[in-house]
């Protein structure tokens, strides 16, 4: 399947289903992440981004994807995302990007990190796009979007944080993916599913 028509029938599914949005009153703050989708040969590529360490961030170090907290200027989560990605990646999304949808509302399981509802948008970029580092940001990487269907990798991790509980991840190119951002990936692999894609070269 080419890149352009995958991102034609990705844009389609996301726009024939409502996404599920957090409860109001389950949350005491909003967010909302980047999913960057580039072109790459006969398939697509996701931008990562590595989290700088910073003591006061719960997700310090982790892999993510861009965005952030809505901020009381911010009109909408779109905004939001926009906002975040200029601030963290240097990539402007409204100049350089087309809105392909939004997947569900995604947010922590456990009580040791803050109520935060994240929205993830699905935004596709042209393959000139290049990243930056910030005071936020350690690196960006790009990982074949097909990575999401491999079996082979997938893997587990035990967190510190919670000792008694092992984590799903995927790894690639030694980052390890793992935690909200794989939730996200989750829907993205479903995604991927309905569409009849199952991986590099599919249709």
């Amino acid at each position: 399947m080419r890149a352009d028509s995958l991102l034609e029938r990705i844009a389609g599914e996301l726009g024939g289903r409502g996404p599920q949005r957090a409860e109001p009153g389950s949350y005491d703050v909003q967010a909302a992440v980047a999913l960057m989708l580039r072109p790459a040969g006969e398939g697509l590529e996701f931008l990562a981004i590595k989290r700088a360490e910073h003591d006061r961030d719960p997700w310090s170090g982790h892999m993510a994807l861009p965005g952030g907290r809505r901020e009381e200027g911010d009109e909408s989560l779109w905004a939001t995302a926009v906002r975040e990605t200029r601030e963290e990646i240097g990539v402007d999304l409204e100049s350089v990007g087309q809105l392909l949808g939004q997947l569900d509302d995604v947010y922590p399981r456990t009580r040791r990190i803050p109520a935060i509802a994240i929205t993830p948008f699905v935004v596709a970029v042209g393959p000139e796009v290049v990243p930056r580092t910030s005071s936020e940001v350690e690196y960006a990487v790009w990982v074949p979007l097909h990575v999401v269907l491999d079996e082979g990798a997938r893997g587990t991790l035990v967190h510190e944080a919670v000792p008694d509980r092992e984590f799903e991840t995927i790894e690639y190119g030694g980052h390890t993916i793992w935690g909200l951002t794989l939730r996200i990936l989750s829907q993205v692999e479903q995604l991927l599913g309905r569409i009849g894609y199952s991986g590099e070269g599919a249709v």
